[in-house]
C-alpha cells in the first residue's frame, strides 16, 4: 500500500473513531452538554487536532445525521422497487420507519431528535435527510392523486402521518405500547395502527377552515 492510501486509510478509521465516540456522547449526555474536548478525550485525542476532521460539534452532529439519513433512504429506495402502488408503499415505509427506530435507537434519535438549529440543514450534510423526505413526500403525494385520502392537503397529510409514527415510535421505545396493551402481539397491534392512519377518505374533504 503506497502512503498515500495509507494516510486516506487512517483518516477514515480516524474520522469513524471521532463520529463513533460522539454519537454515544451525544445520545447519552445531549448534545449540548458535549464539548469537542470531551469527545477527544473520549478517544484519548488532541482537541486541537479534532479539527483536522471537523469546524465544530455542529459539523459532526450533521454529519452522523447525514450518515443515518443515508442508510433510511437505502430502505425507502428498496421499498419503492418493491412496492409500485403507493398505498402499499406507503404501508410498508411505515412499518420500516418504526422498524429502523427500533433497530437503530441512536441514529434515529440524533435524526429526530435534536433541533434544526444544531445541524447544517443544506449542502452536503443534509442531501440524505432532503431525499428522504421527498420520497416520503412524493409517496402521500401519489396516494392523493388516487383518491385514497379524498381532497385532503398533501404537506398536512404528511405531517400528519409523520407525526403518528414519531408517537407511536415514542410509545414502543419506552415500553407504554408493551405495558398498556393487555398482552396483544405487538407486531398485529402496530399493523392496525398504521391500517388506522392510511384509511380511506371518501369524497371531496378538506380540514376545517377557521370562521
Amino acid at each position: 500500500m503506497d502512503t498515500r492510501k495509507r494516510r486516506e486509510r487512517d483518516r477514515e478509521r480516524m474520522r469513524r473513531r471521532i463520529l463513533d465516540a460522539a454519537r454515544q456522547l451525544f445520545v447519552r449526555e445531549g448534545f449540548d452538554n458535549v464539548s469537542l474536548r470531551r469527545i477527544a478525550s473520549r478517544i484519548e485525542y488532541s482537541p486541537a487536532a479534532l479539527y483536522r476532521y471537523f469546524r465544530n460539534k455542529r459539523e459532526i452532529l450533521s454529519a452522523l445525521r447525514e450518515e443515518g439519513f443515508a442508510g433510511f433512504v437505502e430502505r425507502q429506495d428498496r421499498g419503492r422497487e418493491r412496492f409500485p402502488d403507493p398505498v402499499e408503499r406507503l404501508r410498508a415505509g411505515a412499518r420500516e420507519y418504526i422498524r429502523f427506530a427500533l433497530e437503530e435507537p441512536d441514529n434515529y434519535h440524533l435524526m429526530f431528535s435534536t433541533t434544526c438549529d444544531q445541524v447544517d440543514l443544506d449542502g452536503e450534510w443534509a442531501a440524505s435527510s432532503i431525499r428522504s423526505f421527498r420520497l416520503f413526500r412524493d409517496t402521500v403525494a401519489e396516494c392523493v392523486a388516487t383518491g385514497r385520502f379524498g381532497g385532503l392537503d398533501v404537506n398536512a397529510l404528511v405531517f400528519a402521518l409523520w407525526g403518528q409514527l414519531h408517537g407511536l415510535v415514542h410509545l414502543i421505545a419506552t415500553g407504554q405500547v408493551a405495558a398498556l396493551n393487555d398482552g396483544e402481539d405487538l407486531d398485529d397491534l402496530v399493523g392496525r395502527i398504521i391500517e388506522f392512519g392510511l384509511r380511506p377518505v371518501p369524497g371531496d374533504n378538506e380540514f376545517p377552515k377557521n370562521a
